[in-house]
């Protein structure tokens, strides 16, 4: 059977494959493409992308306006919380890399009832639905820990009326997908950082699974397999040239699309920033503010139902900009150190702010931005329509 590491090395040759688009002809494929032509992913390479102009303007309205006829203006909130900040894994970039012993490192395992302390503290003070187990690479947090700790916070939720639960994790086998699916997950996210093999394998060097790029790679099709509802793909943007890596990451989202009657549902829009403790802490590779936004907007119009993952990384100003017209999931309140929200652990993962529900919910209200606190309804609709049509 094909996956898409097999087709891999022949789409990374071929990206970019064309003559860049003079900037008339990218003008004109802006104003006339309808939303979801793929032709419109040779905008990434054309004149005047990125650059604040006239292309610019078109595709940031265009998307605003695509987004918002779907979504009306509504985004979702979901907030992570990190379980392990123990890791096998030695990504250079990462402030939890298993070779950092530093000061700035703290690592922390949450027991259960820690876990249950932050979940409760997050659902009950601040009104999330949506809670994003993280976890690093912890040698001691498998697979069935995992699935426990889906089926506590499921049960935790259904409680109070509302129940979606993420999982951001190590790529894992079919069987685990299936286990946590009958656990209660309703989505998986998984960043594949960067197409570019000989970047990943310099960035990700030791013996784990991490470095293993191919079966990273095939991990969205084995969510899909094992019946995943919500499946999340995306690139650490600045990694290495970033147009190449989006466009592959389109490629795959196609591919993803023909192939297994589903593209994914949510895209990771990440960006490097420097983390405490890492042996990479900036690239030449990352793009502007102006050229990042113009990225996701030319996403959504060629994934229009595909929801951005807008996070505290940026600043808030620059999360209301992407998250225009609505249709993306929205973070509000944020630590990426286990025991963050309620044991007072310092330390971080990477630098990120947090914007206190409450408050700022109340600020998207007057930019024009409803919040969908409880999107299960939403999430349950979405999975009927993928197995009718993959029926």
């Amino acid at each position: 059977m094909t996956m898409f590491s097999d087709l891999h090395e022949r789409l990374w040759n071929e990206t970019p494959g064309e003559k860049p688009l003079a900037s008339d002809e990218a003008l004109s494929l802006a104003r006339a493409a309808a939303p979801g032509d793929r032709t419109l992913a040779r905008l990434l390479f054309a004149e005047g992308f990125g650059t604040g102009g006239a292309l610019d303007a078109i595709l940031l309205d265009r998307s605003e306006r695509t987004k918002s006829a779907l979504f009306s203006n509504t985004v979702q909130a979901v907030v992570p919380i990190y379980v392990s900040s123990i890791c096998n894994e030695h990504c250079l970039y990462c402030n939890y890399r298993a070779d950092n012993h530093g000061d700035a490192v703290q690592r922390v395992r949450l027991t259960d009832d820690q876990l249950r302390r932050e979940a409760e503290f997050l659902i009950d003070e601040k009104g999330f639905r949506c809670l994003e187990l993280v976890y690093a690479t912890d040698p001691l947090v498998r697979p069935a820990a995992m699935c426990r700790h889906v089926e506590l916070l499921r049960n935790l939720l259904e409680q109070r009326g509302g129940s979606v639960v993420g999982l951001s994790a190590e790529a894992l086998d079919e069987n685990d997908y299936r286990d946590l699916v009958s656990a209660g997950l309703s989505f998986s996210v998984l960043w594949q950082e960067t197409y570019d093999r000989w970047r990943y394998q310099q960035l990700h060097p030791g013996r784990g699974k991490k470095p293993r790029f191919e079966y990273r790679l095939d991990a969205f099709e084995r969510m899909l397999s094992a019946g995943v509802r919500d499946v999340g793909i995306g690139i650490l943007t600045g990694l290495s040239p970033w147009r190449r890596d989006w466009a592959m990451l389109i490629s795959h989202e196609m591919y993803l699309r023909e192939h297994c009657g589903q593209a994914a549902t949510i895209l990771g829009i990440p960006r490097l920033k420097s983390a405490p403790g890492a042996q990479v802490h900036t690239t030449p590779f990352t793009p502007s503010d102006a050229e990042f936004q113009v990225t996701v907007a030319l996403h959504n119009l060629l994934f229009p139902e595909v929801r951005p993952f807008v996070s505290t990384r940026e600043s808030f100003e620059l999360c209301t900009q992407l998250a225009r017209g609505g249709g993306c999931l929205f973070t509000f309140n944020c630590t990426t150190i286990p025991g963050g929200y309620t044991m007072g652990n310092p330390g971080c993962q990477f630098p990120s702010g947090s914007y206190d529900a409450p408050v700022y919910s109340k600020k998207l209200t007057q930019l024009g931005l409803s919040t969908d606190w409880n999107w299960a309804p939403y999430e349950q609709a979405l999975y009927a329509a993928h197995i009718e049509n993959r029926a």
